[in-house]
Order: C-alpha cells, then sequence, then structure tokens
C-alpha cells in the first residue's frame, strides 16, 4: 500500500516538475494519490480532478485501477513475480470486463447527445466510469450535466464495486461473480434435478454457509439502499426540498458505497449541504453502515450478542 502510493507520488510529482502539468504541486501529487490508493476522493481542489492536464487525469484512472484490484493478487503477481495470477483470477477478469463495457456505453451517450466529443469524450467517460465503480469519488468533470444513460451507468457501478481485499466499499464484485454462478446452478439443477455441481470460484470451492452469508449481505445491503433513498426522498419533498427519487437514489446508493458524489444539487461539483438535518443524519449512518459492511453494526442491536 505504501509503496504503490508512493509511487503516484513520484509519478504526478514529476508530471508537475516536468511542466506537463504545472497546478500538480508535490502537494497536490500527495494530497492526491493518499485520496487514490484509498479509494477517498478528496481533493484539495473544489472541482476535484477536472483543473488537472489530461495526462495527471489518465495517470490517476490507472492507480484507482490498481487501488480497485485486490491487494493479496497484487502481491503475488508483483512482489511473488506470478503475473499469470491476473490473468487466471475470476474477479480481476470480470472486473476489467465490466470497466471496459460500462465505459464504452459511456462514452457512447456523451458523443450521441453531443455532450463531449474526441479525446475528451473517451477520458472523462472513461476516468468518471473508473471513480465512480471503484469507490473513489474522483470527478474529472460535471457528470450530473451528462445524460440519463450516463448518470444510470455510473451508478449502476456503484452498485457493482471493485475487487474484494481493495480499498474500494459497495458490494464488491465477487459478491456478484458468486450471485451469479448461484443463478446458472439453479437453472441447471431445474433442468437437471439430481445434478450434484458445487460452486466454484477461481477452482475453490464456495462452502454452502458462505453462500448463505452473501446472499443475506446483498438483500441486506440493497434493502438499506432502498430504505435511505425513501426516507432521504419523503423528508426532502415534505421540507420543499427539490429532490428527485432518482437523486435520492443516488445519493443514499454513493454515501453506503463510500463514493461520494450524487446527483443534482449534490453532484460531483455540488454539495450535500442542502439537505435536511434528518436527511443528513440518515446520510450519515449510510456512511456508517457501508463502511462496516452492515452485519457487524445489526449485531450490536442482537439480544443475544449482549447475552454473550
Amino acid at each position: 500500500y505504501v509503496g504503490i502510493t508512493a509511487l503516484e507520488v513520484a509519478v504526478l510529482a514529476a508530471l508537475g516538475l516536468t511542466g506537463v502539468d504545472p497546478r500538480m504541486t508535490f502537494f497536490n501529487a500527495t494530497a492526491h494519490s493518499f485520496s487514490t490508493i484509498a479509494t477517498a476522493g478528496f481533493s484539495p481542489e473544489a472541482r476535484s480532478i477536472e483543473p488537472f492536464a489530461a495526462t495527471t487525469q489518465w495517470v490517476i484512472v490507472v492507480f484507482m485501477l490498481v487501488a480497485g484490484t485486490n491487494f493479496t493478487l497484487m502481491y503475488a503477481g508483483i512482489v511473488g513475480r506470478r503475473l499469470g495470477v491476473f490473468a487466471r483470477d475470476e474477479e480481476f477478469r470480470v472486473g476489467l470486463a465490466l470497466v471496459a463495457i460500462a465505459s464504452l456505453v459511456v462514452i457512447a451517450g456523451l458523443l450521441s447527445d453531443d455532450v463531449l466529443s474526441g479525446e475528451a469524450a473517451v477520458r472523462h467517460g472513461v476516468f468518471n466510469t473508473v471513480s465512480m465503480m471503484t469507490t473513489t469519488g474522483f470527478a474529472s468533470a460535471d457528470f450530473n450535466e451528462w445524460t440519463s444513460l450516463t448518470s444510470l451507468v455510473l451508478f449502476g457501478v456503484v452498485i457493482v464495486g471493485a475487487s474484494a481485499g481493495s480499498t474500494s466499499g459497495s458490494i464488491k464484485l465477487i459478491r456478484h461473480i458468486v450471485i451469479a454462478k448461484l443463478l446458472r446452478r439453479e437453472i441447471d439443477q431445474t433442468v437437471h434435478p439430481e445434478m450434484v455441481a458445487p460452486l466454484r470460484v477461481n477452482g475453490a470451492t464456495v462452502d454452502e454457509r458462505a453462500l448463505r452469508a452473501i446472499i443475506v449481505f446483498v438483500f441486506l445491503y440493497l434493502g438499506v439502499c432502498a430504505a435511505g433513498a425513501v426516507v432521504v426522498l419523503v423528508d426532502s419533498s415534505l421540507r420543499g426540498i427539490d429532490v428527485t427519487a432518482f437523486q435520492a437514489l443516488a445519493a443514499s446508493a454513493s454515501l453506503l458505497g463510500g463514493v461520494g458524489p450524487g446527483l443534482g444539487f449534490a453532484g460531483p461539483m455540488g454539495s450535500f449541504e442542502p439537505f435536511s438535518d434528518l436527511s443528513t443524519l440518515v446520510l450519515t449512518a449510510l456512511m456508517y453502515l457501508g463502511r462496516l459492511e452492515i452485519v457487524p453494526v445489526l449485531v450490536l442491536f442482537t439480544a443475544s450478542h449482549w447475552r454473550a
């Protein structure tokens, strides 16, 4: 972790020293590196990564992808000099494929609606897709002003998340992979009731108890996200705060996933300040629940925990 952070500091600082990005001071290089590898998304700049050079934005894209990768996998591949583990890891392959597909859809949406063109459309499409999927929360442009399609994709990947064992939040890719395999197995067993098919990920069998835990967590996560959105929407409506259903859901998903930016006035260049005290309290609770992955917090409210 420290090594990757130091490498990003060095690369970004070099861009500033060589004049490629005069705005990238050593302080900015350090602050943005700390924020990138932690997938935290804070920037000393009011408009996030937007003021920086295109080269800087591409460099940060690479490091956001690194931060969203399983650190154990990186240790095995880089320190252990076994680069083949990346190609063999299902979660890594699926993650790259989803990033590529989502980025292409966002780019297509930007180009078809003449929001951006050329290299800018590609750069901003890729940057913001990677940022939201890894739950980093940086923004290279105000995607709040983009199309409905791009908003849907960007907050769709927020629910997906990046790899387990990374610094990112949200549900995590591996849980989606396991559930997809479980659905396929159920379909196969419906056709062939006598079939016995252990569920495997990367060749290892997944325990049935672990499968139940994954299903419970995903249902809990989606339920908490929906409940938070409903409370925020109802509260905002009663107080005359202009929040649509999708904006409430985006705010709930963003904060539960530890991302940051929402839509509307809570967009990447905006603020959550207009929300009422009640909505702010609910959104704060979502950040807390999401960071601790919900279940440990719920355990505190069970009688058996205190009797033990």
